[in-house]
């Protein structure tokens, strides 16, 4: 957050609101289905390729669909799931970009489901499967996987929702390597909102807490990582869902180093319990490394500067400025985006403001779920050349319907208790 702060202070901004139209308010072609569907002919391929890596034994989700009958026994709430697009969980829409590790379904395959589910869910031929769709995400292999050394309780303060802790896991690598793909595996999906991996080297161990490594309690990190400079540590990853990298990116951790691992639990969804979160990781001796900018209001961190009042359904903030801090005034090339809300958002944009007067749009979330914060890397490189701007436009919804808890809605804020934020975070080669 001090980077977008002296970001604001020394770029070209403005505060302009961009109307063009989101691609996502287009109606959306609908798919069409096999005249007959069945599970083994049709079905069992997208399951297998977008689904069960998720919805297994042991897995993140709550239920298998491993199993002819475990489809059946949950195809109503599939095909509702699908339908909706609220599941698979990526929220990123395909008309504003293509993105790597893309997962979600296409407009046939939904209809596909939704065509079997109506038909009564046949079963079709076991000896006629066809081959399962490409899977998608995940690591092609794990070199090293950590655990919380103990179970957590989360414990947030009276009338709040979230309890953000930090926790210091060893890392048990003696050279300096890469990490190229990151994959979290939270120990309590109920309770799990988001989290970020990173590392501090040896140099720094310094900026610990001298209790940082209270293997029950962790630390409190509301607003970043306590009070470890950001400055002294390196971002790994974050979500819930991990792939590896694409085009050979990766950040280094040299031997020596920790691992903090940022928690950000919630109980607005009534999740209980504790949780001890593993995260695996794929490593290579040498990777490209990127680097990383934000976009954000400075005003909007000060007082109410991003009032959203009460009752408010739809309250849009929006930004815009030249990143030149980051970019040094050279051209770069994008590669990843993040956003960052909290409970009230529905809805994130973010494109480029080309000093030709087009758009590159680069990131549409038009129905966001609180529960599935994740980056989404570029399929390709995009560029940004000097004279673009980075154009950012949250949507909040604090109407009686959307509360995090049983009180009236209330005048809320930028700030972590109960209340929002509206960040993007990119990552960019040069």
């Amino acid at each position: 957050m001090r980077l977008v702060l002296l970001a604001v202070v020394t770029s070209g901004c403005g505060y302009g609101r961009d109307t063009a139209p989101w691609c996502s308010a287009s109606p959306e072609e609908p798919g069409t289905a096999p005249e007959t569907p069945t599970y083994y002919g049709d079905v069992a391929p997208i399951l297998e390729g977008r689904c069960v890596r998720c919805h297994e034994d042991g897995g993140m989700a709550p239920f298998s669909l491993r199993t002819p009958g475990e489809a059946i026994e949950h195809a109503r709430a599939m095909a509702w799931a699908v339908t909706t697009r609220t599941m698979p969980p990526f929220q990123a829409a395909g008309c504003c970009n293509d993105y790597f590790s893309d997962f979600s379904l296409t407009a046939d395959e939904i209809a596909t489901i939704e065509a079997w589910v109506d038909a009564d869910t046949p079963i079709g031929d076991a000896e006629e499967v066809p081959e399962p769709l490409a899977p998608v995400g995940g690591l092609s292999r794990v070199d090293v996987e950590l655990e919380m050394p103990r179970p957590y309780t989360p414990d947030p303060a009276s009338g709040r929702t979230d309890d953000v802790r930090c926790f210091v896991l060893d890392w048990p690598v003696d050279e300096t390597m890469y990490v190229t793909g990151l994959e979290p595996v939270p120990g309590n999906r109920s309770i799990v909102h988001h989290l970020l991996v990173a590392a501090i080297e040896p140099d720094d161990l310094g900026y610990l807490p001298e209790d940082a490594e209270d293997a029950e309690a962790g630390f409190d990190c509301e607003g970043g990582f306590g009070r470890i400079p950001l400055g002294e540590i390196v971002i790994l990853g974050g979500s819930l869902l991990g792939s590896d990298f694409p085009d050979g990116l990766g950040r280094k951790v040299r031997a020596g180093s920790k691992i903090l691992l940022n928690v950000h639990y919630s109980t607005a969804h009534g999740g209980v319990g504790s949780d001890q979160t593993r995260i695996r990781f794929r490593l290579d001796e040498t990777a490209r490394e990127g680097e990383g900018m934000a976009i954000s209001n400075l005003a909007w961190l000060v007082g109410d500067g991003m009032k959203i009042d009460a009752g408010d359904p739809d309250a849009v903030f929006w930004y815009h400025y030249e990143p030149t801090l980051f970019t040094r005034g050279e051209t770069v090339y994008l590669r990843s985006v993040s956003a960052h809300m909290h409970y009230f958002g529905s809805q994130f944009l973010v494109r480029i403001l080309r000093a030709d007067g087009s758009r590159t749009c680069l990131l549409e979330i038009p129905d966001r779920d609180f529960g599935w914060e994740q980056p989404y890397w570029f399929a390709e490189p995009i560029r940004l050349d000097p004279g673009d701007s980075l154009y950012l436009e949250c949507h909040f919804d604090n109407s009686a319907q959307n509360q995090p808890t049983a009180d009236p809605p209330r005048d809320i804020a930028w700030g972590n208790d109960n209340q929002d934020m509206c960040a993007a975070f990119l990552g960019f080669t040069r």
